[in-house]
């Protein structure tokens, strides 16, 4: 049985293109495998689960702050409404956006004269480090010019 050469040639060179695809394959197969080997001892390390920890503790933190959030947005209060009339407001809770200046002062909506005085100040240093954020709080009371809250978080 003789076959035509002309024919053997493009046998064998469609076989060479399929021999550089399979090694091609294996190679990256070989590379992934390697890549992986290294990466699950670090995918299950200590460093994910606190990763992990913190991502679920900031969801909890988020969802349980959900329904005063939804309250907060359904008040719409705005610094000069609790100043006017502050007894109505008291214990109500606010959706503000927030500047911390220093340890001290903070103030409302990018406004100094809107000066906010904190009932927990410990917690606000730890949680906002002098940023300017939205927040949720609650009125605790007024005080002159200045409005005590409750910082409850950042939704």
């Amino acid at each position: 049985m003789s076959i035509n050469p002309a024919i053997w040639r493009k046998v064998s060179r469609s076989n060479r293109r399929l021999s550089r695809i399979f090694l091609t394959v294996a190679a990256a197969s070989v590379v992934l495998c390697a890549a992986g080997s290294v990466l699950v001892p670090f995918l299950t390390s200590e460093y994910l689960s606190g990763a992990l920890r913190g991502f679920r503790e900031r969801r909890a933190e988020r969802d349980a702050l959900a329904p005063v959030l939804v309250e907060a947005k359904r008040a719409g209060l705005t610094f000069p409404q609790v100043v006017v009339s502050h007894p109505a407001h008291a214990g109500k809770a606010v959706y503000w956006d927030i500047t911390v200046a220093s340890s001290t002062s903070s103030y409302a909506e990018g406004r100094p004269a809107w000066a906010i005085v904190w009932t927990n100040p410990e917690r606000v240093r730890a949680e906002l480090n002098f940023t300017h954020e939205r927040v949720l709080a609650r009125v605790a009371a007024v005080r002159d010019d200045s409005v005590l809250l409750d910082y409850l978080g950042r939704p």
